[in-house]
């Protein structure tokens, strides 16, 4: 084996495309594992665009050209025996699907392959649940950012490219600008944030939303139609923007465009948008309480309950009250704390490092004295 510094990593991943508006940031992860593996191969349900100067071989499962789920699967186990055959595994890194580590267990132990998962959701699938009991490690970024618990599981941050998300002032204003990105889908909590942001209006606070983010789904189509309706109702018509999602490349631009981010995800994820908005610099209200340990000792309360608007609409007040300098000094100390335990720098050598761990207990298993 190669020295256990630099790793053999196969990446499976369900997209490849820099703009695409959910998983596009993976492309930074690569980039990330690609300087610290000897060979990084990259497995991607989805081809559509893959960077001329990623440098790292990509292998498409054929979705983008309408490639059947069976042929992709076969297409799949292909590429795994493969790689595993000419010696270019030590390890496998499944981001987000556990069906991509269960189908690979098989060829992985054959070959002596570690296997790895990253989850950040709350789901708790059949598939997942396998998962957890076949995979070496689970990799996930805060606790209770997976519903999976045990040894296997391990707390390594989120990966933010704080290059990217760099801190920034923002643009004076006379409104409180609040920021909300994700998928329109009910789980996200945007319901509850146009009643705060009404509650809070009726106190005497001016304050506007805006709400970035896809459909991708019919339940996404039909929660977003529902938010169209509920801001004419409440009468934010004027206050509160409803507009389609973006690439990651101007994620960064719409954060430092606001004055804090309002996240209403239900328990059991670290919402990535949390992590990059204390990247730039923002207050973030947030009601996972997966993030309490973070945002402990300011001196603004951040958090609220998951669906209360009462208190989502007092946190609002607060933050209006508090003034640009004391928000600016919490968005300091949340960037500094991203930069401490969820860069992308620091995401990425504790991923090689568990791989060098791992390969290192497969050794010992190996030798004769384990005999």
């Amino acid at each position: 084996m190669a020295s256990l510094r630099q790793p053999r990593l196969i990446f499976v991943t369900q997209v490849v495309d820099c703009d695409d508006s959910v998983l596009g940031f993976t492309l930074g992860w690569i980039r990330a594992l690609a300087s610290r593996c000897e060979r990084l191969t990259v497995i991607a349900n989805e081809v559509r665009s893959i960077p001329a100067d990623l440098g790292v071989e990509v292998v498409s499962l054929g979705k983008e050209s309408g490639s059947s789920r069976w042929r992709r699967g076969w297409r799949y186990q292909s590429a795994l025996a493969r790689l595993a055959r000419v010696g270019s595994a030590d390890a496998l890194l499944a981001h987000m699907c556990p069906v991509y580590l269960n189908l690979a267990v098989p060829m992985a132990k054959a070959f002596n392959i570690r296997t790895l998962l990253w989850f950040a959701h709350p789901a708790r699938s059949k598939s997942l649940l396998l998962a957890g009991r076949l995979a070496d490690a689970v990799l996930t970024s805060l606790p209770g950012a997976c519903s999976l618990e045990g040894e296997g599981v391990r707390i390594i941050g989120q990966g933010i490219d704080t290059r990217v998300f760099a801190l920034s002032e923002p643009p004076a204003s006379q409104s409180l600008r609040l920021m909300a990105l994700g998928r329109t889908s009910p789980s996200k909590g945007f319901e509850t944030m146009l009643h705060a942001v009404a509650l809070a209006r009726s106190s005497g606070i001016d304050v506007t939303l805006r709400i970035v983010g896809s459909a991708t789904t019919p339940l996404e189509s039909e929660h977003r139609e529902h938010l169209q309706e509920l801001r004419s109702t409440l009468g934010l018509s004027d206050r509160v923007r409803l507009e389609e999602g973006v690439p990651p490349s101007r994620v960064v631009r719409l954060l430092q465009g606001c004055d804090a981010l309002v996240n209403g995800m239900i328990a059991g994820s670290g919402d990535k948008v949390v992590f990059e908005a204390m990247a730039t610099g923002r207050p973030v209200l947030v009601s996972n309480p997966s993030f309490g340990s973070l945002l402990e000792g300011l001196p603004l309360r951040l958090g609220f309950p998951e669906g209360d608007v009462e208190e989502l609409s007092l946190r609002i007040q607060e933050l209006a009250s508090a003034g640009p300098e004391i928000r600016g000094s919490v968005g300091r100390e949340l960037r500094q704390r991203v930069e401490r335990n969820h860069s992308l720098d620091g995401w990425a050598d504790q991923v090689v490092s568990l791989i060098a761990e791992l390969c290192q207990d497969k050794r010992k298993m190996s030798s004769p004295s384990a005999r």
